[in-house]
């Protein structure tokens, strides 16, 4: 049976100095790994696109510490909120926002603190722009409708466009957009398309590119108008399970390059300059979440209770998503089992009815594929408390990054003065 060693993997030797260490439970990212998946990711699309340009998804992990390793590797950010904004403010790093549904103060942040391009996601955010100064260069999201393929597979991955799909303009739109942009100063246009999360078929990124590339020559027939980069967005998918593939990241960079070739050729377009924002495939395997077995319970079935619950990591309560787990005792029985935390919510579980080594007490937990969409999707239900977080330097030192929040931090700005 294949067994992916990525999504198994975890640093044995600096879990157990950073449990015996800091209470539990805590992140635990490696610096190691972050850089490996930077390099690797512009290295690939590099070989294909000489003036490739990769930003980093800041929604997946907005750690300051863990962004400083993304930007030294020649990263920008791809940004979607004011706080991400402040960051690229700090950073003074290049990029893109793309927000949606925005507030008119969001748009004056980002137009007057950052170096950000502003990536509109609605026609009607164009007088909003232009009341507060319109930039030289401006980019839109397009919606390209609902995908037509042979594959069920590449439909279901299009998740994010459609009628259904908050994201976009109208693909049929986007001529009119682009000459209303022109009309308004704009000089220097974009375009970008995100329609899945993540992916792990190598032709869905052919088709998302090829489709783009197409409303890329409509523009230009209708408008005149004049694309010089796009953006193919993210969705890079990563393995979560262990007999999963991972996604072949050259497979992905030829055939973007392949839909290049084709669309280019056909209606003599210059090839605009490529960008990808990529969040998860950077992030997700540098980091795990780490946390002890607190009780066990033998109920209609058992529970093994942890002291990390779905407010630190909620994407299983939320997607139902499936995260390997591994236990670090030398049980050599193993049970079925259901890993829980402690909020009120019966959704509170990591993992349902999974083969695991019989724990106890005390047994550290390791959850993998946390170093993205996961302390970042965080929140404090039941009044629970954030964890810290933790970074493996590449000189093996582990330095905090985050401090665990306190119960001061969860009320601070309340009324509880005389209490």
């Amino acid at each position: 049976m294949y067994v992916n060693r990525r999504v198994i993997f975890y640093p044995h030797e600096a879990v157990l100095e950073a449990a015996r260490r800091f209470p539990t439970p805590f992140f635990l990212y490696s610096e190691a790994r972050l850089r490996e998946n930077c390099r690797n990711f512009r290295k690939a699309f590099s070989t294909y696109f000489p003036d490739f340009k990769p930003l980093f998804a800041v929604k997946a992990n907005a750690n300051p510490d863990l962004l400083r390793i993304v930007q030294d590797e020649g990263f920008g950010f791809d940004c979607s909120s004011t706080a991400e904004l402040f960051l690229a403010h700090l950073f003074d790093v290049e990029g893109m926002y793309t927000g949606n549904y925005v507030r008119r103060e969001e748009f004056e942040y980002a137009i007057q603190n950052t170096r950000l391009i502003l990536n509109l996601d609605d026609i009607s955010a164009l007088e909003t722009v232009r009341d507060i100064g319109m930039p030289e260069a401006l980019s839109l999201r397009i919606n390209p409708g609902a995908h037509q393929s042979t594959s069920k597979l590449l439909v279901k991955q299009w998740s994010m466009s459609g009628v259904d799909a908050k994201y976009g303009i109208p693909f049929e739109r986007a001529s009119d957009a682009y000459s209303l942009a022109q009309s308004m100063g704009v000089k220097h246009f974009g375009i970008h398309m995100m329609t899945g999360s993540n992916v792990l078929d190598e032709d869905y990124f052919y088709f998302t590119t090829k489709k783009l590339l197409t409303i890329v020559a409509e523009i230009k027939q209708n408008t005149g108008v004049v694309i010089e980069f796009l953006n193919i967005g993210g969705g890079f998918g990563v393995p979560y399970r262990p007999c999963e593939h991972s996604i072949n990241l050259n497979a992905v960079a030829r055939n973007v390059h392949k839909a290049f070739k084709e669309v280019c050729a056909r209606y003599e377009l210059q090839p605009p300059r490529l960008y990808a924002e990529p969040g998860r495939y950077i992030s997700a395997d540098t980091g795990w979440l780490v946390g002890r077995v607190t009780s066990t319970k033998e109920g209609y079935k058992k529970f093994v209770g942890i002291d990390a619950s779905s407010n630190d990591m909620p994407r299983p309560s939320i997607y139902d998503a499936y995260h390997h787990i591994s236990i670090m005792n030398n049980a050599r029985t193993r049970e079925r089992v259901s890993v829980v935390g402690s909020i009120c919510e019966n959704n509170d579980q990591f993992a349902r009815d999974r083969l695991l080594p019989s724990c106890a007490s005390g047994d550290i937990v390791v959850i993998h594929n946390c170093g993205g969409h996961a302390y970042a999707m965080g929140h404090n239900y039941n009044n629970k408390l954030r964890h810290a977080e933790y970074l493996i330097r590449d000189s093996g030192k582990i330095d905090e990054i985050r401090k665990a929040e306190t119960i001061e931090d969860l009320f601070r700005g309340t009324n509880l003065t005389g209490y």
